[in-house]
């Protein structure tokens, strides 16, 4: 490893990550591991780049120096942005499987026990069929989770991150309210979002604002497309600042006039079950009894209104196309994983009226030891009248 203090994180949190990747490795009885997913890179390494379009891997053996595989261009941001001391580059013309195919017998792992990410959208079945096929005295064993298992919890550095993100978010969900009025176009409240967020620190954040007014704001993931806010519209933003790729989302939803019957219950009956379930979230309780709590109090809704989604998702690292970690875990049906103290959640109880208006009002909450915590306890959570 290159010892440097001009990281994201300090040594001593990436030696911290690497030794409990390691432990894992050596339970699992890999000899090494292939991380693809970007953000496993950047947890690992501090890595990143936008253009993850390209292959681009870090492998960890379970004793000896890592090494990246990435395509050339790429290979500044291992040198500049990581502890990572051997790269071995690909250039446009030639094979990226083929470069790491020669990378792992380079390092002395041509029989090994090789963990990697399957499910991974950025190590694609033809790469991994490739890389299997040319190493036929090596044993290749699906290890996806393997390294997003560590992330679900954060530590005392990432939680500061996500709160950092979290203010970035305020400023940007506050211009975007600001805004919000009768003639009004969609993207001009969506230029005052990003305006006022990225000057406010964020980062470029792996969704864009949601902008969405109108009919269209109960079309799940609309965001702006030219329309002029009316008179009597709903208009639903969604905003997730970001700080060195952490983020943390929130769901505000503003009235233009006079709040009616069918938004102000809508109001009612999602702030009664984010209450209810920051209230309740601490460690010992499931995820999926999260969910079900929130869904009876949405149950309520008198007007027809449904929640077609997970009521919650864990957040902190993420990369286009999403800035959720619900692929590790997710406040929904069925799940039985406890939550744990230093998780952290996009909490999204909402609910979609067809024709009316779609209606959130959400919170990035933190577990602590015996109670749970909004991370943005000065921002008012209700639906705006303007």
């Amino acid at each position: 490893m290159r010892r440097r203090d001009d990281l994201v994180f300090s040594m001593a949190e990436y030696e911290r990550r690497l030794a409990g990747m390691r432990a894992e490795m050596d339970r699992r009885a890999l000899d090494a591991m292939v991380v693809t997913t970007p953000e496993n890179l950047f947890y690992l390494t501090g890595y990143q780049t936008p253009g993850y379009y390209f292959f681009q891997a870090l492998v960890v053996p379970l004793d000896g120096e890592p090494f990246m595989v990435t395509r050339l261009l790429e290979d500044s941001n291992v040198q500049t942005r990581t502890w990572v001391e051997y790269s071995r580059p690909y250039a446009d013309t030639e094979s990226a499987v083929g470069a790491l195919h020669m990378a792992l017998h380079e390092f002395g792992l041509e029989k090994a026990r090789i963990g990697y990410e399957k499910h991974s959208y950025f190590f694609r079945a033809s790469e991994q069929e490739q890389i299997i096929a040319a190493m036929e005295e090596a044993t290749f064993l699906d290890s996806t989770g393997l390294v997003e298992n560590l992330r679900v919890i954060k530590s005392p550095d990432e939680l500061d991150m996500i709160r950092a993100a979290a203010k970035t978010t305020e400023v940007g969900m506050q211009a975007g309210l600001d805004a919000v009025t009768a003639g009004v176009n969609e993207n001009e409240i969506a230029a005052e979002i990003n305006y006022a967020m990225t000057k406010a620190g964020s980062h470029y954040p792996a969704i864009a604002p949601f902008v969405a007014s109108g009919w269209r704001c109960a079309v799940g993931h609309a965001t702006w497309e030219d329309r002029e806010v009316e008179q009597g519209d709903v208009v639903f933003l969604e905003v997730g600042g970001c700080r060195y790729r952490y983020h943390a989302p929130m769901m505000r939803t503003v009235m233009v006039g006079q709040i009616t019957d069918e938004v102000a219950e809508a109001e009612e009956v999602i702030n009664e079950a984010v209450s209810a379930a920051v209230q309740e979230m601490r460690p010992g309780i499931t995820c999926g009894d999260v969910d079900h709590l929130c869904r009876q109090y949405l149950a309520r809704y008198t007007y027809g209104g449904t929640q077609a989604t997970r009521s919650g998702y864990s957040v902190g690292i993420a990369f286009a196309p999403d800035w959720g970690e619900g692929h590790i875990l997710s406040i929904q049906p069925g799940e039985r994983r406890y939550l744990e103290e230093n998780m952290t959640f996009h909490l999204i109880p909402w609910l979609q009226v067809p024709g009316i208006a779609g209606v959130g009002i959400s919170e990035t909450v933190l577990v602590q030891r015996d109670r749970c915590v909004s991370l943005f306890e000065t921002f008012d959570r209700k639906v705006l009248s303007k």
